[in-house]
């Protein structure tokens, strides 16, 4: 029994199905209302983590990348990411490559070299046994079409691959396949209690049908940011251990730039931004990375991200982007 109709939960529900199991989902509004529709529309390697040395974590993810790929064409698509380069950025990170560059380079301290950026381009592309997508190239932005919405400054590029996703289809397809394979799917179920009695999970959930019970011998909980609201009061486990909300934020403003290629902004702070063609006539540019208190389906973008976005964004565009070129905010939350 699973609960929960994101991403993993139906993802999962798919998989189990797959390989044999009975399996019944439970999602107590609709299929990726939650955060999984509240993306950045990309399924990538997590290029950013190669700082923190997670190289387990990117190749598996890079490798997953190219199964998905060959698997949903129709709803994913390759990206080219460009990562503009100036000597005058210059970064507040205390990531382990930052602080081994500056124990071994006390005058890089502060910055990410070009040759730094590359090395970590270059595995990237090599790392998770890449057979589609094209490599990394270096642009030349005073001549290449993707310097023209940029600042003068940034004369320079590195050009990468990663992927955009239809990321509430991917849900929704993994949902209906699963119930191809057997699965039963409920929206708009709530799963009130879950007890275990022997073996057997016991199970009752409110939906538009009434009352349900249901037995389980494996409880899966995919409740993305209500995971710990299952565990205390759905399951009524004790436990020790909490569960951080954070919120990512994405503005839409009116498009930005007239190619198809994405911007992977890099930010003083250390964090990262991306500035993505989005349905023809907008640009997406986000996220950020705030703690959220209250309920997760409250989750709006405040004013306070809506401007780090812009000035963030404005740092790299010739024209500066303002809150008068903003149509439309989204926000979600996930556990960590």
């Amino acid at each position: 029994f699973i609960i929960g109709g994101g991403i993993n939960g139906c993802g999962i529900a798919r998989d189990a199905t797959g390989r044999g199991l009975s399996v019944t989902l439970a999602e107590q509004g609709d299929l990726a209302q939650g955060t999984s529709s509240a993306s950045t529309k990309l399924f990538h390697g997590g290029l950013r983590y190669l700082e923190y040395f997670e190289f387990r974590l990117v190749r598996e993810a890079l490798e997953e990348r190219e199964t998905l790929l060959v698997a949903m064409p129709h709803i994913s698509w390759p990206m080219r990411f460009v990562l503009p380069l100036s000597p005058e950025m210059r970064f507040d990170n205390d990531t382990p490559t930052a602080r081994l560059l500056g124990w071994v380079m006390p005058w890089a301290k502060g910055r990410r070299p070009d040759w730094l950026i590359r090395l970590g381009l270059f595995l990237y592309d090599t790392m998770g046994g890449r057979k589609i997508l094209p490599a990394t190239r270096t642009l030349d932005l005073t001549t290449d079409p993707a310097g023209k919405p940029l600042q003068a400054k940034f004369r320079k590029a590195f050009e990468y691959s990663d992927c955009w996703v239809e990321d509430s289809r991917l849900v929704a397809l993994n949902a209906r396949d699963a119930a191809r394979r057997g699965a039963r799917i409920l929206t708009r179920t709530r799963v009130t209690t879950a007890e275990r009695r022997g073996d057997l999970w016991q199970i009752t959930t409110e939906g538009p049908h009434g009352t349900g019970h249901h037995q389980a011998r494996a409880l899966v909980n995919a409740g993305g940011p209500w995971v710990e609201d299952v565990i205390r009061n759905v399951a009524r486990i004790n436990s020790s251990e909490g569960v951080r909300l954070v919120r990512g934020s994405h503005i839409v403003t009116k498009r930005l730039f007239d190619h198809a290629r994405c911007y992977f902004f890099q930010g003083a702070d250390g964090r990262i931004i991306f500035a993505i063609p989005y349905e023809q006539d907008f640009t997406l540019i986000g996220t950020t990375d705030k703690d959220h208190t209250g309920a997760p389906k409250e989750a709006v973008c405040t004013d306070e991200e809506r401007d780090y976005l812009l000035t963030f964004a404005s740092q790299y565009f010739a024209k500066p982007v303002t809150k008068d070129d903003v149509v439309w905010t989204y926000s979600g939350v996930r556990p960590l």
